[in-house]
């Protein structure tokens, strides 16, 4: 009897876990810039954009630490944060990404070399 209440409280602590972080995935565009838990500042970089080369599909963005070059992918998810304005985020496209605009970056894997999940623009205006 004690197996299978280990056994169905295991099952049901993992069921628990796994809507958590889809739920997150689905609302991630709704998040304010450095706002995400358990990602902005650990698993994302923050700065503002310097340059944007449409013809290589990447951005410049600079923080604290220095100077980044950002590959843009056709899958990855551009998101309009226009939190400051107390308006809905929106989704966005690679012409959002303007000179001057802070950034929030999240890569996939939490790996810079494995490409670009998401990019989160502030929209102040």
């Amino acid at each position: 009897m004690l197996r299978y209440l280990i056994i169905i409280g295991v099952t049901l602590a993992a069921i628990g876990a796994v809507p958590d972080a889809g739920a997150q995935k689905t609302t991630e565009m709704f998040i304010p810039i450095g706002k995400s838990p358990g990602l902005s500042g650990e698993h994302t970089k923050m700065g503002t954009i310097e340059e944007v080369s449409a013809q290589a599909q990447s951005i410049t963005m600079s923080d604290a630490a220095g100077s980044y070059t950002i590959q843009v992918a056709e899958g990855t998810s551009i998101w309009l944060d226009k939190s400051k304005m107390k308006s809905t985020n929106q989704v966005g496209s690679f012409s959002d990404l303007v000179a001057g605009r802070l950034v929030e970056v999240k890569f996939k894997g939490n790996d810079p070399g494995s490409g670009t999940e998401w990019i989160k623009v502030q929209i102040t205006e």
